[in-house]
């Protein structure tokens, strides 16, 4: 039996509306929001803990062409984070009762303190990994290690859940079982599948 269900966030756990509402904005496709976010080098360091928030917000203003305060830009960009999917609390809640429960999430200062008032992580997981906080993001090898090293535990031991799909396989080389959740459902149909709830 696998000891550690690990988690992704955004798209799993809770929904991350922000690509969506980008297309939207700017008449483009998923694909190009995304590209513009990968190419970014604040973004990349502020998902590594390495630009601080205001240097981020400024450059989403420009790289989006928004007509908005960095202040204002903060806002939205923590809206975008959504409490979470029905009763996926719920059910973490009950296999908390025999699993260890981690997340491991490519994330920001700003995320990480909104869905910190949003749910108590630490009330939720027995171990919490953010990308701006371990220094290093997914699919990179070194973010599923770090966890791994700290839990103390091999990767066969390890459910690991995640919506976008380079992250699943970069995973999947590393050793984990990995399982692919619909961003627009999250993570209950995926533990119902697999009759761990």
């Amino acid at each position: 039996m696998k000891e550690v269900l690990l988690f992704d966030l955004g798209g799993v756990i809770v929904p991350w509306v922000g690509i969506e509402s980008l297309m939207d904005r700017r008449g483009a496709s998923r694909e190009t929001i995304v590209g513009l976010f990968a190419q970014s080098d604040t973004f990349n360091a502020y998902e590594t803990g390495q630009c601080d928030d205001l240097t981020f917000t400024r450059e989403m203003v420009d790289l989006f062409d928004m007509d908005m305060s960095p202040k204002a830009f903060a806002a939205l960009w923590n809206s975008w984070v959504q409490p979470p999917f029905p009763y996926t609390l719920e059910a973490l809640k009950r296999l908390k009762q025999d699993y260890t429960l981690a997340c491991l999430s490519n994330t920001n200062a700003l995320h990480w303190a909104h869905l910190n008032k949003m749910i108590r992580l630490e009330n939720v997981f027995d171990y919490c990994f953010a990308s701006h906080i371990i220094g290093v993001a997914k699919p990179a090898p070194d973010s599923f290690q770090i966890p791994l090293e700290q839990m103390g535990i091999p990767a066969r031991d390890v459910l690991y859940f995640d919506d976008t799909m380079l992250n699943v396989e970069a995973a999947r080389m590393q050793g984990f079982e990995t399982y692919h959740v619909d961003r627009r459902q999250g993570v209950l149909p995926v533990l119902k599948f697999l009759k761990l709830i």
